[in-house]
């Protein structure tokens, strides 16, 4: 009886924590010369999946790209998706995942290109 009511509550709590977590996210970055916006957009059907990601980059007078993948992350937000300009034309993009391996981006972008790739 103790055990089907320990794993009883197991259960319980799981389903509570389960439907508590979050499952869209969206962090976004304005270069220094407010030209260039990034948006990372996130999402996932539940706590086990991956998160489905979306880089997607609206600059100077381009249509707005995007970059598709997936991120084994706890969350996607502000402390664990950088923005490293080192100019006005050049900026890192890190997504750290739940293993402690980064996913890097770079992001060339001026009023006559914009590339984004991982590296």
């Amino acid at each position: 009886m103790k055990s089907t009511l320990t794993t009883l509550s197991i259960i319980c709590v799981l389903i509570i924590t389960a439907c508590n977590d979050k499952k869209t996210a969206l962090v976004t970055n304005i270069s220094p010369n407010k030209q260039v916006t990034t948006k990372v957009t996130a999402t996932r059907p539940s706590a086990v999946d991956p998160w489905k990601v979306e880089i997607k980059v609206k600059a100077y007078d381009f249509k707005e790209g995007y970059l598709s993948l997936e991120v084994y992350s706890d969350d996607i937000n502000d402390k664990n998706v950088t923005f490293d300009w080192k100019d006005d034309k050049n900026c890192l993009i890190t997504i750290q995942q739940r293993d402690g391996a980064p996913r890097k981006f770079q992001l060339l972008t001026d009023s006559h290109q914009v590339q984004l790739g991982e590296i």
